[in-house]
């Protein structure tokens, strides 16, 4: 069964629209700020990739806003974007083949460095919010997106670390290919900008003040806050009433390394993109870009490089790869939903967007990365590659779309 986008909604910090945020994609404006909520005089890390003039209040009511943490307001708002974009409702549907599916990597920190603050962030211990349990829970985004929207299918949040978005999408595509479900929202939300998070990260040493995947300089990523979502639903169901449709997603591969909590495998990589090409039946000469996981850490870029030349042997040269975490930094488990929606506009657009921040080649990593500018090219198959800590892999096969 094909499975196709309908629907496509985004927050984050480069844009909060789906205009504005390709727009920034091609010219490569970058979405890292200072922070300034809090002190980070004692931390080498000091700027983050902030969503400026959310307005929660567009998408919900006040008292619907205070029950949730901001990880939940921002996939509630891409949701309902996704959603008002495919042009539907559920009176169209069977409301039990509907589902919600959504990523996220930490969920409601911001609440819960609340809760820990008024116990025990003072001499006196103070009240602490009585939504904390509902605001802090992982699902509490996907159930908060089901209540807004009337979905009553299956509900399902996934936490897979930094590949949750992408792998939300591929269970997603998992449930509308195989009939269970004919219409899936799916995406990924986070934001985890909190002092303790900041340090916690910084203590690993992977933290730097300007993202440079690829580059031979590169230190780390940056922390960054988003959320998207796209609205998955079988061709057939897409025809019956009349959608519009901008792409399909042909294949998913997932998988564990079995190897590492924090180091990435070179074999468990290459096996996730294997899997997501036989599951497309799509042979490697036939994949025009790929938009990497490219954190901007030393060991990731290396490894991602290494492997992508070793499945594509001469065809790598003429792939297209690049790193929109140069502009986007690492929203962790809503990262790759967020760049698997900018990998489904590459395709829609045959533009591809740069890799930002890109001055010093790495000997090591060899591949055309997109430097500084987007560029002009057909794009017919793309993949969105998400590696995660745990070793849990996720790679999305998309495809122009054709009748």
């Amino acid at each position: 069964m094909r499975v196709v986008i309908t629907g496509m909604g985004v927050v984050s910090p480069i844009g909060s629209t789906i205009s504005e945020f390709w727009e920034s994609l091609y010219l490569g404006r970058s979405g890292i700020r200072p922070i300034e909520e809090f002190d980070l005089s004692q931390s080498p890390a000091k700027v983050a990739g902030r969503i400026e003039g959310f307005d929660p209040l567009l998408y919900l009511k006040k008292k619907e806003m205070k029950a949730m943490d901001r990880f939940s307001q921002l996939g509630v708002a891409s949701a309902q974007m996704a959603w008002s974009d495919a042009n539907t409702t559920l009176h169209q549907e069977v409301p039990q083949r509907v589902g919600v599916l959504m990523g996220t990597g930490i969920g409601g920190i911001p609440s819960y460095a609340e809760a820990y603050d008024a116990l025990y962030g003072g001499t006196v211990e103070k009240r602490i919010n009585a939504y904390t349990i509902p605001k802090i829970m992982n699902n509490a985004v996907s159930s908060n997106i089901a209540i807004h929207l009337g979905i009553q299918g299956r509900n399902l949040t996934l936490n897979t670390a930094c590949s949750s978005g992408g792998n939300a999408i591929g269970q997603a595509y998992d449930w509308i290919r195989t009939g269970v479900m004919d219409m899936v929202l799916c995406g990924g939300a986070e934001s985890p900008i909190t002092y303790g998070i900041i340090k916690a990260w910084s203590a690993m040493g992977v933290l730097a003040n300007l993202c440079q995947p690829f580059d031979r300089n590169r230190a780390g990523f940056v922390l960054s806050e988003g959320a998207a979502s796209l609205v998955l639903e079988s061709l057939e169901s897409a025809q019956q009433r009349g959608a519009s449709v901008y792409a399909e997603i042909i294949g998913f591969g997932a998988n564990c390394d079995a190897y590492s909590l924090t180091s990435p495998s070179p074999a468990g990589i290459a096996k996730a993109i294997q899997l997501a090409l036989e599951n497309a039946r799509v042979e490697t000469t036939e994949v025009d870009y790929i938009n990497a996981h490219g954190t901007g850490t030393k060991m990731n870029d290396v490894v991602e490089s290494k492997v992508i030349q070793q499945i594509f042997g001469k065809h790598a040269q003429q792939l297209c790869v690049s790193a929109t975490k140069s502009m986007l930094g690492h929203s962790m488990g809503a990262s790759s939903a967020i760049e698997a929606l900018a990998t489904v506009l590459t395709v829609i657009k045959d533009t591809i967007p740069p890799t930002i921040n890109y001055e010093t080649p790495d000997p090591e990593c060899t591949l055309n990365y997109v430097p500084n500018q987007a560029i002009q090219k057909q794009v017919k198959i793309a993949l969105s590659n998400s590696f995660a800590f745990g070793g849990s892999n996720a790679v999305l096969v998309v495809k122009k779309w054709e009748k």
